[in-house]
């Protein structure tokens, strides 16, 4: 006879069933990030321009916690399967009747430790984000020749490394009419023999590239724009858990 009382291995399971649902959701949102940033970052090395170490960071920040979630979702599969097989029966069609893990923009979250975590992991793509809008505006412009020439004087050779590789670029001064200012060319040119470039638009962020080819530009601005829409979708997603947050506050205050 139903006495309307859970069972209390079964109420446990059903909020393991949640927990593990969260770290697998931890895990998809870092890797997602993890990808456009570090996209960002590899096409911004490959013009020659080494990322901010601050947005490196981010990239390692986002590998960390997609291998934490991987980890502790994998953790929870292990307790799951300590299970009774009669208990894990009854719990799996409770926790899909509710809602195993709450949307992102849900607020109060079922789980708070993973839902803090998959929120880190978007604010960061809106971090770099803006770093990323100066490259969007850099390779429209080259392609559509809105960009001056000025001269570039080579000085001298920087080998830059990451862990799969080497490169070496040119770095030179960039004379724009004034004040020279520092400038790397993503390739090896003969050093003291000074020639025409395209001087970049908007020279912060990922945007202090020098582009020399419509394949490059074309890279810069897909590449950016991909995190710029992410960026954009993170938003969104922001605004709606401030909607729900107000309505549960001002629902909680009327009470």
């Amino acid at each position: 006879m139903d006495t309307g009382v859970a069972d209390p291995d079964v109420t446990a399971t059903v909020r393991l069933l949640h927990r593990r649902h969260g770290w697998s959701r931890v895990a998809i949102t870092s890797f997602f990030a993890f990808l456009l940033v570090f996209g960002a970052c590899a096409n911004a090395q490959a013009q020659g321009a080494q990322a901010p170490t601050w947005v490196l960071n981010i990239v390692v920040v986002l590998a960390l916690l997609t291998a934490v979630g991987i980890i502790a979702s994998v953790v929870d599969t292990a307790l799951l399967r300590r299970k009774p097989p009669a208990i894990r029966a009854q719990a799996i069609p409770l926790a899909a009747r509710h809602s195993r893990g709450r949307s992102v923009r849900h607020y109060p979250p079922r789980h708070l430790v993973t839902w803090t975590l998959r929120w880190v992991g978007l604010l960061l793509i809106v971090v770099v984000a803006v770093v990323s809008v100066p490259a969007v505006v850099d390779g429209t412009a080259y392609l559509v020749g809105a960009e001056r020439m000025v001269t570039f004087d080579p000085v001298s050779y920087q080998t830059n490394c990451d862990r799969y590789s080497c490169g070496t670029v040119t770095d030179g001064i960039l004379e724009t009419g004034g004040a020279g200012v520092s400038a790397s060319w993503q390739n090896v040119v003969p050093l003291g023999k000074p020639f025409q470039v395209r001087e970049p638009v908007w020279r912060w962020g990922l945007g202090l590239a020098l582009i020399d080819n419509d394949k490059i530009a074309i890279i810069a601005v897909g590449v950016s724009l991909l995190v710029e829409v992410g960026a954009i979708l993170v938003v969104i997603a922001f605004v709606r858990l401030a909607r729900n947050w107000r309505r549960r506050a001002s629902t909680g205050s009327g009470a």
